[in-house]
């Protein structure tokens, strides 16, 4: 007599969605690249991150021309000097540093995980994330989201939301990924999706395991 086919156990998520800075890259050897920059640009490149972080939790129809007047006001210089900083800096020459940047090894083995059991994944970062991972050549994403663009940056969840939609899955089957409890893990929690930290990638844990 056969014994009957035993079916795989489901999964317990139907997409994985990664942050980029900090997840998919480490990005302190990176910002060691922008030294030239910020000695050029201080008032405007030293103060940038404080700003982003001013503008977490609102929702804005020009979040980038809001960034650029606070900058403006906070370095006393014409918000047109700052629009040309950003995007030749942080939106053009960040990217760049990216070239040859590899993910840490257990986001690399998660990746592979993910990709073995056919899960589509995305990548949901609070800034243009494209050419960094064309510099990483790390290509195979269903969705590359950037916060700034819909004007809402984390932990707000429109960007995880629009993720989820794209990637045709209901936003509580999607697990995120992320290296801030703060930004990644508040906007899944909103969102009512998973989070995990990349820290606890590192004990061998498997997050798609089933449930």
């Amino acid at each position: 007599m056969l014994e009957p086919m035993l079916s795989a156990p489901p999964l317990p998520f139907d997409a994985v969605c990664f942050d980029l800075d900090g997840t998919l890259a480490e990005v302190r050897r990176r910002r060691l690249g922008m030294w030239r920059s910020a000695l050029r640009h201080p008032r405007i490149l030293l103060t940038f991150g404080e700003v982003v972080e001013e503008l977490r939790g609102l929702r804005l129809p020009d979040l980038d021309a809001e960034l650029c007047r606070r900058l403006a006001r906070r370095a006393d210089l014409p918000p047109a000097i700052v629009t040309r900083v950003l995007r030749e800096e942080i939106d053009g020459r960040w990217p760049q540093l990216f070239a040859g940047a590899r993910p840490p090894p257990a986001v690399a083995r998660l990746l592979q995980r993910v990709d073995a059991l056919g899960l589509p994944r995305a990548v949901v970062s609070d800034h243009p994330a494209v050419e960094k991972l064309t510099a990483m050549g790390l290509g195979g994403w269903s969705a590359v989201l950037c916060c700034r663009d819909l004007g809402a940056l984390k932990p707000l969840p429109d960007a995880l939301y629009a993720a989820a939609a794209q990637l045709g899955v209901p936003v509580g089957r999607v697990l995120m990924v992320g290296d801030r409890d703060d930004t990644d893990g508040r906007m899944a929690a909103a969102a009512g999706a998973r989070f995990v930290h990349v820290d606890a990638l590192t004990d061998g844990a498997d997050p798609l395991a089933s449930a």
